[in-house]
């Protein structure tokens, strides 16, 4: 019995190496078990793997991000020897040292289409590979989540556990009007994958609601010993159409209670400046089935001795907004990627940030950790008494270049101060662009703005930062200044940009569509002279 199931393996192998050419759906011989080290290191595929940007590889990249992101083949075996088929898509990826070896890992979150031509992905399960190891086709980890799917799921890394190693979050929108969100938290911290926030853990914390006289609700959160009274009266006549109230404020008998939400959105940030990051959820509260939410309960969790406990709970109406990951909130790339509104359960003011889905995955990672260590930075400015209110716009988002411009304002006490931050990224290789990759040439161009902009005290020395979309170039000098020039004038200087973008005039736009026009009324003629 042995020597057959090895020589089912064998020819199992041999038939995988022959269909190994590049395809939007990959095969992976993964394990029955939920979780497992894999020892073992795998025959190489000969697929080429993402390398760090340079100067020679910068093609190869480009190609590779305005393109759909394939899978890579991820040979796994299980316990006993015996290979399983795992059909899987490349969803997101990350890279950081999750064990806490010394050596970087990529992890890659995989999944599979419940329907065709839908974003929803179901059956989702991680691929852990040590980066730049020799042997790029060997599997470190595998992992797969119970019941996980949901729709432009994606992965961060943050120590919420405080091993000093980042642990792998999992998110995973499940969409509609509930704007609902699952997570997994998972540590390898011990050289295997551990869940330690399971979906369990995504009912949050515990409430018992009751609705008082005079429009009013009394919220108890039985584990914390702790209650709160939440005013109903701008919301009247909603709870006297749904029998809560009579007319003059009575309780009717609807049998109807305030509820709470599973999580709807989890952040991780460092709340007490201990050099730990904490998990920081948000659960939606109701007054009434399909009713506005009364508000937002905001809770710090703490990880100890394996369970999270809840550390602090506020109930804030303000906090409440339309959820994450709507249709209306993604913006897509013409490349095919997608940009999509991420919020942070901060309690300190409304905070979103943009995030890059559908690129290669690398090249997505290197984006999104760029922007979030921008908010990161600012969140770190946060103390008692003071607010931040931070969010941004996608100025342009072409096949190879984007540009997003990040506002906010810091307020304490005492003064307000603004915050603006331009991100333009080079989409093939993910690396921030300078102006002067994207101007050619440049001396001309500075002779083009004095000569444009005489009264505008704007040069070369003192120009801090940029922006284009399509319209104008924003040029930001001196304290936040801004100076914008005629995009007429600035396209022909944009014709040789480092990322390789092709940006149109006005009048370039009219003669593309004529031509289109033309073609097409070229093609209506031919076919009906041979019909």
């Amino acid at each position: 019995m042995r020597n057959d199931r090895g020589k089912r393996i064998g020819i199992l192998l041999a038939l995988l190496g022959l269909i190994g050419a590049p395809c939007s759906l990959a095969w992976a011989m993964v394990p029955e078990t939920d979780a497992m080290v894999v020892q073992t290191a795998v025959k190489n595929t000969g697929k080429e793997v993402a390398k760090p940007s340079t100067k020679k590889n910068t093609k190869k990249l480009k190609k590779a991000a305005s393109q759909e992101t394939e899978p890579q083949e991820a040979p796994v075996t299980s316990q006993d020897g015996a290979p399983v088929l795992q059909r899987g898509e490349l969803i997101s990826e990350a890279v950081g040292d999750i064990d806490g070896d010394g050596k970087e890992e990529t992890i890659s979150l995989l999944g599979n289409q419940a329907v065709d031509q839908s974003r929803y992905q179901g059956d989702m399960y991680l691929i852990v590979r040590e980066t730049g190891a020799k042997n790029p086709a060997q599997v470190k980890y595998y992992y797969r989540p119970k019941d996980l799917g949901g729709y432009d799921a994606y992965l961060t890394l943050a120590d919420v556990t405080g091993s000093g190693a980042p642990d792998v979050i999992i998110a995973a929108p499940s969409g509609g009007t509930a704007g609902v969100t699952q997570y997994r938290i998972l540590d390898f911290s011990n050289g295997k994958p551990e869940e330690i926030f399971t979906a369990a853990d995504n009912r949050g914390v515990s409430m018992v609601g009751t609705y008082l006289p005079d429009f009013q609700a009394s919220l108890q959160f039985p584990s914390l010993n702790q209650e709160m009274t939440v005013d109903l009266a701008n919301q009247k006549d909603t709870y006297r159409n749904v029998n809560v109230y009579e007319a003059d404020g009575m309780l009717k008998e609807s049998g109807l209670r305030p509820m709470i939400q599973n999580i709807s959105q989890l952040s991780t940030l460092d709340v007490d400046g201990n050099g730990v990051d904490e998990v920081v959820t948000l659960q939606p509260v109701l007054g009434a089935p399909n009713t506005t939410p009364l508000g937002m309960v905001r809770t710090v969790w703490d990880y100890r001795a394996g369970q999270w406990q809840p550390r602090e709970v506020h109930f804030a109406a303000e906090l409440y907004s339309r959820p994450t990951y709507q249709n209306t909130d993604l913006v897509k790339g013409d490349g095919g990627y997608g940009i999509a509104k991420l919020k942070v359960a901060a309690g300190v003011g409304g905070i979103e940030y943009p995030h890059f889905q559908k690129l290669d995955g690398r090249i997505a990672w290197k984006i999104n950790h760029v922007i979030e260590d921008f908010v990161r930075q600012n969140l770190r400015k946060v103390s008692l008494g003071t607010q931040l209110n931070l969010t941004y716009d996608v100025k342009y988002s072409g096949a190879h270049y984007a540009s997003i411009m990040m506002l906010g304002l810091f307020n304490d006490k005492d003064n307000s101060e603004a915050v603006a931050k331009c991100f333009n990224f080079d989409l093939g290789t993910g690396e921030m662009v300078p102006l002067r990759d994207m101007i050619r040439p440049w001396g001309k161009f500075w002779k083009m703005v004095g000569k444009e902009g005489k009264n505008v005290p704007i040069s070369e020395k003192n120009m801090t930062d940029y922006y284009l979309d399509g319209n104008v170039l924003g040029l930001f000098y001196g304290d936040r200044k801004e100076y914008d020039l005629d995009w007429e004038k600035v396209v022909p200087f944009l014709v040789k940009n480092m990322p390789g973008e092709e940006f149109l005039t006005d009048q370039s736009n009219e003669e593309s569509k004529n031509k289109s026009v033309k073609t097409k009324d070229k093609e209506v003629k031919t076919a009906e002279t041979e019909d």
